[in-house]
């Protein structure tokens, strides 16, 4: 892949994304214009629940046909590609069933508020279609279809949730909290039958079901379920920090920092689409390999990541207070917090691809012990400063974990493969 073809694809999946930020903004302005800071954490709530659950039914199979499914289509490999979708629909029902337990006892058994209960229980709802576009848009990547990857789920989905949230402005009894979440599950519904229906040539069916081989299915099984720990920290860092948000701080707190990491995710999803683009291409080096062309692709792409990242820090250095006060005048509060969620998507930026490096090696369990320890570094740290700097806490908290998880990925990657995928090893190696 050269570096125009990349940076025409970063650039269309931006424009996407942005195109998507600007449909989620106006959203969120209109929801914050309707409905209370409160109700607007339980919406928020409500989607980061959506997603958390989603990884939950999917475990990590998404992340684990990024680096699978490129392989088997370029080796015509088509009964693998079966056996794999089989097993992804057994473990899918599995996951299902966990939601389903999950949701039980935080209706029915936990202390929680009734906004908590109401964001868990709409989030269990969206499990299943959310799963299903977190797993089609990874097939559509691999098959090169990268518009359809990202353009259901950035464009159509929020573009049918505004709509009705605007409605809500015409037909009161349609502004309503359990009505916009209704509305919010349905909009997941309609973008997974579309996405379904565009990769139906090399998309799941029922017949897959009976298409598994149980060594594979033991194998995949095993790495998926250590990508879901990682896709915890990679993919859904955002709804991780939302959902602990929901323990930690009220909801009308929520709602800013809600906000605030969703701006910052906007960065961080450059550096992942960007890294989703290259994946096939590094994936067909290694194998064949050719170092040389691998080390090429990472080094352009830490680059371009790099410098997308420090832009997008300047601007919420600079804007990002006025961006804010958009939605509320006490939505501004999160301008420090935004800043440092930003800080911490750079550090992530600087650590490379040395977990995908590890994942296509096969060593899912390792980066997935490097996640895990993340995500506890970064619980444990925002509970003890908490107490000291309130709302601040949770950014301060993402920093040192993701210095945590990079260090150790690092360290990982250079034990396992005596290789890295981040800027400073390839840097010295050139």
């Amino acid at each position: 892949m050269t570096v125009t073809r990349m940076l025409q694809l970063m650039a269309g999946s931006l424009g996407l994304r942005i195109m998507g930020a600007g449909l989620g903004f106006a959203t969120q302005l209109v929801l914050a214009r309707t409905f209370s800071q409160n109700d607007v954490g339980v919406i928020f709530l409500a989607m980061s629940m959506a997603a958390i659950f989603s990884m939950v039914a999917a475990v990590g199979y998404p992340l684990l046909a990024l680096t699978q499914l490129p392989r088997f289509f370029a080796l015509d490999l088509n009964r693998l590609v079966r056996a794999f979708h089989g097993t992804f629909l057994r473990d899918l029902v599995a996951g299902l069933g966990a939601v389903l337990i999950i949701t039980l006892i935080c209706l029915f058994v936990l202390p929680l508020s009734a906004g908590s209960r109401t964001a868990i229980f709409f989030g269990a709802l969206s499990a299943f279609p959310s799963a299903i576009v977190r797993y089609n848009s990874v097939l559509a990547n691999g098959m090169r279809l990268y518009q359809w990857a990202y353009v259901p789920d950035f464009i159509l989905r929020p573009s049918l949730f505004l709509l009705y949230v605007l409605l809500g402005l015409v037909v009161v009894s349609a502004s309503t909290l359990p009505l916009v979440l209704t509305a919010y599950v349905a909009s997941n519904v309609i973008v997974a039958a579309l996405q379904s229906f565009v990769v139906r040539a090399k998309g799941i069916t029922f017949q897959d079901w009976n298409m598994t081989r149980p060594a594979l299915s033991r194998a995949l099984r095993s790495r998926s379920m250590a990508l879901a720990v990682v896709g915890a920290v990679t993919v859904m860092f955002a709804d991780i920090v939302t959902m602990l948000g929901g323990w930690f701080l009220p909801h009308e707190q929520l709602a800013i920092l809600g906000l605030a990491v969703r701006l910052a995710a906007i960065a961080g999803f450059v550096v992942q689409a960007a890294q989703q683009f290259v994946l096939p291409d590094l994936t067909h080096a290694l194998a064949k390999r050719e170092s040389a062309k691998a080390d090429s692709l990472l080094l352009r792409l830490n680059v371009l990541t790099i410098i997308t990242l420090a832009a997008g820090l300047v601007f919420a250095l600079v804007f990002g207070r006025w961006l804010l006060s958009l939605f509320g005048p006490n939505y501004a509060d999160g301008h420090r917090l935004l800043v440092l969620f930003l800080i911490g998507q750079s550090i992530r930026a600087l650590s490379g691809m040395n977990q995908n490096l590890i994942s296509i090696a096969g060593k899912q369990m390792r980066s997935a012990m490097a996640c895990l320890t993340g995500l506890i570094i970064f619980a444990a740290t925002w509970a003890v400063l908490q107490t000291g700097f309130g709302l601040n806490a949770s950014g301060y908290a993402v920093i040192i974990a993701e210095l945590s998880w990079a260090l150790l990925l690092a360290y990982q990657a250079q034990s396992i493969l005596s290789r890295r995928g981040d800027l400073l090893w390839l840097f010295f190696k050139r």
